[in-house]
């Protein structure tokens, strides 16, 4: 459900790789925001205050990274991000930057582990109180971020419906809706919500391991060994267009190809060889 290269039937938006979608106006370091929450005078007075003092936009309470992994995107998936990007820099008045990993896959999920330790790493060094890691097939509501922000939890996703209908035999897929929060072992990284801070203990090397980009399991133990565990939301829900990437599938279908084209060769071998004792019988 990350990148996995292109795939006929996706859409390649050029204009978003490499770039950033930010909610800044031209012109200003902080912009004229709608305060639709409590406290509008006062938290527009921070706002000028910040701006006058000349602090980054994104030094902000709530203020969110949100990476991309890759820039291949199913349609309709781009539009949908986009859209709750939108939606909370206009309703929440939350800084929000989004931005297109670039696509390090020579072989299918071989580079995740160095996209999303990109990610945060940059979150990181850029003052964000947030990351959120997208997959380029998911199809959140424009609320779904604030959402999980108002949570206030170190590691928090949503409930995910894939849109064939099928769970897939993920439990993280098998939640019922609107029962508030379920701590989990572990949770799907198609659309999660992190706080930087869990990742400051790696602040200089790499957490998330190549060879297991994409196995939650083992990532989500060493996160709890650091005391934090995800949580599931079951109160939003985002629907996911593809179906779900197993850890090493690609890897297993290979070696399974290799061994069934080994017992034809063998086969063939022996056919070739019992033909050939009969001939000469």
């Amino acid at each position: 459900m990350a990148s996995k290269g292109r795939k006929l039937g996706q859409s390649n938006h050029a204009e978003a790789a490499g770039k950033e979608v930010t909610g800044e106006r031209s012109g200003s370091i902080l912009p004229a925001m709608h305060f639709s929450r409590a406290e509008t005078q006062h938290q527009a007075h921070l706002w000028d205050l910040r701006a006058k003092i000349g602090l980054p936009a994104h030094i902000t309470p709530g203020a969110t990274l949100i990476a991309a992994m890759g820039n291949y995107w199913h349609p309709g998936s781009f539009e949908a991000v986009m859209a709750m990007v939108q939606h909370t820099w206009d309703e929440g008045g939350i800084f929000v930057r989004f931005y297109s990993e670039q696509d390090r896959c020579y072989e299918p999920y071989d580079g995740l582990g160095t996209m999303r330790n990109l990610a945060y790493m940059r979150a990181i060094r850029e003052g964000f109180e947030y990351l959120l890691y997208v997959d380029n097939d998911v199809l959140p509501q424009p609320d779904a971020l604030l959402k999980l922000q108002s949570r206030y939890l170190s590691v928090v996703a949503p409930v995910l419906r894939f849109s064939d209908g099928k769970d897939y035999g993920i439990r993280h897929a098998k939640f019922t809706q609107n029962e508030g929060l379920v701590i989990c072992h572990s949770v799907l990284l198609s659309f999660v919500l992190f706080r930087t801070e869990v990742f400051l203990p790696w602040a200089l090397m790499p957490f998330w391991d190549n060879a297991r980009g994409s196995d939650e399991e083992y990532h989500f133990e060493r996160l709890a060994l650091a005391g934090h565990h995800p949580f599931v939301d079951t109160d939003v829900t985002v629907t996911v267009a593809n179906p779900p990437h197993f850890p090493f599938d690609h890897i297993k279908r290979s070696w399974d190809d290799l061994a069934q084209k080994d017992a034809i060769q063998s086969w063939r071998q022996r056919e070739a060889k019992d033909g050939a004792g009969k001939t000469s019988g």
